[in-house]
């Protein structure tokens, strides 16, 4: 019976996480076409860009280790269901926005109640044997990838018929359902031994200092932190670089859409072979090789100067950056204690929130003193510098 609930477990979550990277991706790509919409200038589309993205990921950031604590100590459950219901408010605010400064208050309100996914990886986690883990986590990473698919193609279509405020309403009713069926579906494990009494002794430093201290922990969360950072250099300007090269002609939103479920797509081909890749060869060499031919092809999306050449880039490039996640996401389970993973996925959680804060300030910053060419360039070579540092770093330990 127990098994039965945890596979039941496994089989909502992913099916959640898939409704919420879809919820995410069908508005949250073209929030700079958004701000057009609500009367930002042309001249500070790039700075509002920045900052509306920025405000979310560093309030969720600040909130990581804690909701990551009250995971371990009150209930996964609890803090999956709570960041499903107060997500869907935010999405419903963002709607609601009459001028920048509201969406920059519902972003910031976006990064408080964040903390879904983290949670929902925490369940998975302990309610499968340590065998599937691997396997049910890279299944988990397929389903926040397909929905990132569907999302854009699904907001850029949604956009001509709804709006793009109507597309909000949309993913704020995705993330009320993902509530309802967390509430009445999902069982949390309760935890043996001394994984129940060990996971209230520690306080939120302590969490942190344990991070720090250990060498793989500490190495897998600045991979996080930069992955992200590159990530989230590229994802705010996409649609406004779009937009250059169709030349403001056409449907921007749903061209935009197609590139970005390209991208995805090739994700969601390759990512399972990548888990297995890693498995077999080692996570670090994984994610060697997919952070380096991620960082070549982010470059070489600055290149082309049609829409058909960038797209192709696209789709490459997500061959090899969305299938870091898994091995990233396994290394950390396999280096963690089952009674410290609430709190290992909120600290990775605040590091990846760090990354999304410092990416799209660092990409306003050179989109305005150079041009958006210049930010895949940046992007690719942080990307390339990232995974030989992580080449050289496994040599020097004899791993290689």
């Amino acid at each position: 019976m127990e098994r039965v609930k945890f596979k039941r477990n496994v089989i909502v979550l992913i099916i959640s996480m898939f409704l919420v990277s879809a919820g995410y991706t069908m508005v949250i790509p073209f929030l700079p076409l958004y701000l057009s919409e609500l009367g930002v200038p042309e001249e500070q589309l790039t700075l509002w860009t920045g900052l509306v993205f920025s405000s979310c990921f560093f309030v969720a950031a600040l909130m990581g280790p804690i909701w990551g604590k009250l995971a371990d100590t009150s209930g996964k459950k609890k803090m999956a269901v709570r960041a499903g219901i107060l997500l869907g408010f935010s999405y419903l605010f963002c709607g609601l926005c009459q001028n920048e400064y509201h969406l920059l208050a519902a972003r910031a309100f976006q990064g408080f109640a964040n903390g879904f996914v983290a949670a929902a990886m925490a369940i998975i986690s302990v309610s499968v044997q340590s065998s599937e883990i691997g396997v049910t986590l890279g299944a988990a990473q397929t389903a926040l990838v397909i929905g990132g698919i569907c999302g854009p193609l699904l907001g850029g279509a949604l956009s001509e018929f709804i709006g793009m405020r109507g597309s909000f309403f949309v993913s704020a009713a995705f993330l009320w359902i993902v509530s309802l069926a967390v509430i009445f579906f999902v069982h949390e494990p309760a935890l043996k031994g001394e994984e129940s009494t060990d996971r209230e002794k520690t306080s939120i430093k302590d969490d942190i200092s344990y991070a720090l201290k250990n060498d793989h922990l500490r190495e897998l969360l600045a991979i996080l932190f930069l992955l992200q950072v590159t990530i989230l250099m590229i994802q705010p300007v996409t649609s406004l670089w779009v937009r250059k090269l169709m030349g403001d002609s056409g449907n921007v939103e749903l061209v935009s859409g197609f590139i970005m479920s390209s991208s995805g797509l090739a994700g969601a081909l390759t990512t399972a072979l990548w888990g297995k890749f890693g498995r077999s060869r080692g996570y670090y060499a994984a994610m060697f090789i997919t952070l380096s031919f991620a960082g070549v092809i982010t470059i070489a999306q600055s290149i082309p100067s049609s829409i058909i050449g960038f797209g192709i880039c696209q789709f490459l490039v997500g061959c090899f950056v969305i299938g870091i996640n898994p091995s990233l996401n396994a290394a950390l389970v396999k280096y963690t204690p089952s009674s410290f993973r609430g709190r290992v996925f909120g600290l990775s959680n605040t590091a990846q929130q760090f990354g999304n804060m410092i990416g799209p300030i660092l990409a306003s910053f050179v989109s305005m003193t150079g041009s958006i060419r210049e930010v895949y360039i940046a992007a690719g070579v942080i990307q390339l510098l990232l995974g030989f540092r992580l080449f050289f770093s496994r040599i020097k330990k004899g791993e290689y």
